[in-house]
């Protein structure tokens, strides 16, 4: 999947002077792309970063954010420690938060999650190493459309019905609402709702190394409607057994990692779980509004929209006819 054409001429980050530390990991990532002969497309494709982040390491024209830094430490891997570049891993978790993630809002759910383990009574995972860079396993569309009509099935749900994901179990798996967790205090609660709200929406903690036992973290502060995607894609990182985001802590910041392919799939079938494919159809066929549909599924219009351009109903559905003339 790498492509070869145009080694790589460089990596560009935000508009931050960088620190020793980022200029020595920007030349390591230089050096290993030449020795490789790899193009700045085939390194974002292997450490999931952006082309356009990574198209400016040559200018120098800032520094990248923790975030980026994780990705690019563990594909330099032994030449990260040759350089003495290396960073601390805190934890391993799903995340359901915006790819720019505070540090501050990253170390308070970091101490929720060890504070949830405890209060489950499991030692913490010893999870064995695994190749963050391997490619990940890709669903077609087709295939994700599949699995949301077997999974309302299995609910005993037809086309028809809305899926109030909000009572729905899934074995071993436990939801804590962050407005009742006692895993928090009042001002990382007051935090995690407020001035860092709209940075995550939910965090599930693995709670054992098998990862068959679960607690889910939910912003309970959202709408009752975003509430319901949200836990349903956490649901779906847990069921299709998604690989665990890595937490770590550098030059004294919080950043993480980030799958740009799972998240996508695993909102993908949220959206479908909740709003199947042919009701949808038909409904727009019969010319229902966004509105309608999500009154009736009880969802947000944004996510009928989403759901409806998925779909390729669009055109049909702001009634743009076609013509040869």
């Amino acid at each position: 999947m790498m492509d070869q054409a145009a080694p790589c001429q460089g990596v560009q980050f935000a508009q931050v002077e960088m620190t020793d530390f980022d200029k020595k990991l920007v030349e390591a990532v230089k050096g290993k792309m030449g020795r490789e002969g790899l193009s700045v497309r085939a390194l974002s494709k292997i450490v999931g970063v952006s082309f356009s982040t990574l198209a400016r390491i040559n200018r120098g024209e800032g520094s990248p954010d923790n975030n980026t830094k994780i990705r690019l430490l563990e594909w330099l891997g032994p030449d990260a420690h040759d350089e003495g570049l290396e960073f601390e891993e805190v934890a391993f978790v799903h995340f359901r938060a915006a790819k720019g993630t505070s540090s501050q809002t990253v170390q308070t759910l970091l101490s929720a999650a060890a504070c949830l383990r405890e209060q489950y009574r499991e030692n913490e995972p010893n999870f064995s190493e695994e190749d963050e860079f391997d490619d990940p396993v890709e669903l077609s569309k087709e295939e994700l459309e599949r699995i949301a009509e077997d999974f309302r099935s299995d609910l005993g749900l037809d086309d028809q019905s809305a899926l109030n994901s909000l009572g729905l179990r899934v074995a071993g798996v436990t939801v804590e609402f962050l407005t009742q967790s006692e895993c928090l205090s009042r001002p990382e609660r007051q935090r995690l709702s407020g001035a860092s709200s709209a940075e995550w929406s939910a965090m599930s903690v693995p709670l054992n190394s098998a990862q068959d036992r679960w607690v889910v973290l939910l912003n309970d502060t959202h709408t009752v409607e975003r509430q319901r995607v949200t836990l349903l894609e956490e649901y779906w990182h847990i069921l299709l057994g998604h690989k665990l985001v890595k937490i770590a802590k550098i030059a004294g910041a919080y950043g993480r990692t980030y799958d740009t392919a799972e998240e996508h799939d695993a909102y993908f079938l949220a959206s479908a779980s909740l709003l199947p494919r042919e009701a949808v159809r038909t409904m727009v066929q019969q010319k229902a509004a966004a509105a309608e549909i999500a009154a009736h599924f009880g969802t947000s219009t944004q996510l009928v929209e989403y759901r409806i351009k998925r779909l390729g109903l669009w055109r049909d559905y702001k009634g743009k006819s076609v013509e040869l003339s």
